[in-house]
């Protein structure tokens, strides 16, 4: 019998897209792209999955599950599965990431191809945790249930138990919660329209971190382009002096 340990109190840690089975398992299936069915998600976790899900973002959600599995040492094996997603290209960062780890000063996934690719609420140590603690199987593109179940019952019989070091707890929701009050007329019930403002602000939440990432981005695109620019007018003013003098009547 494998060492298990206990994940962090309250796992999983980070909200998401997900369905949880039992916590010692050893295995977390991620779609990339779409969504398992209800009977599936069950199969898979009756097969010896800890958690299957979905990550749709290259940024916010590679963070949740950072967090998620690095504050669970019996997860051990992360399949990565499903189709790809356009623009955000989240299973390639996350492969990238798995691979090379992030920039120390930039926090970008090293060699990643995903829209807006950085790890902010992350810290690089969590990062390197998961690195160490998970084996990333490669099922990218498949969406075949039969044969991911497979994978999952094959990385179970090999399983090596527990990480060795204790859960680490990462916090990686926003600190500053967008808040709002709304004032619903007194004849109006508020429960059928809580679930939609609960959802309204939420996705204001994500944009608005959206749009942060996006300025950053093009901030430092910024900050590199403008030196390059004067560079390459300084360079072609000296190449042009000789042409210049040349062409000074009485020069010859």
């Amino acid at each position: 019998m494998v060492e298990k340990k206990e994940p962090a109190e309250g796992w999983p840690v980070a909200t998401g897209d997900y369905t949880v089975g039992d916590p010692k398992n050893p295995v977390v299936v991620s779609s990339s792209g779409g969504h398992f069915s209800d009977d599936v998600i069950a199969d898979f976790l009756s097969a010896g999955a800890a958690m299957v899900g979905a990550c749709k973002t290259e940024n916010i959600g590679l963070e949740k599950q950072i967090a998620n599995i690095v504050s669970n040492p019996n997860i051990r094996f992360y399949i990565l599965a499903g189709p790809e997603v356009p623009g955000h290209i989240c299973g390639g960062s996350l492969k990238a990431m798995h691979a090379k780890g992030i920039d120390s000063e930039s926090h970008k996934i090293v060699d990643a191809a995903g829209a807006i690719p950085f790890i902010e609420n992350a810290p690089i140590e969590a990062v390197e945790r998961l690195r160490q603690q998970v084996e990333l199987i490669d099922m990218l593109g498949s969406e075949d249930a039969g044969a991911i179940k497979a994978k999952i019952q094959e990385c179970v019989s090999r399983d090596p138990g527990a990480f060795p070091e204790d859960p680490m707890v990462v916090k990686v929701e926003a600190e500053e919660e967008v808040a709002a009050e709304i004032e619903l007329p007194l004849a109006m019930p508020a429960d059928p329209f809580m679930g939609v403002i609960a959802d309204s602000v939420e996705d204001i939440r994500y944009k608005s971190q959206m749009l942060a990432r996006d300025y950053k981005l093009s901030m430092a695109i910024s900050k590199n382009t403008i030196p390059g620019l004067i560079a390459g007018f300084i360079l072609a003013i000296l190449i042009l002096l000789p042409l210049i003098y040349l062409s000074l009547p009485g020069v010859i």
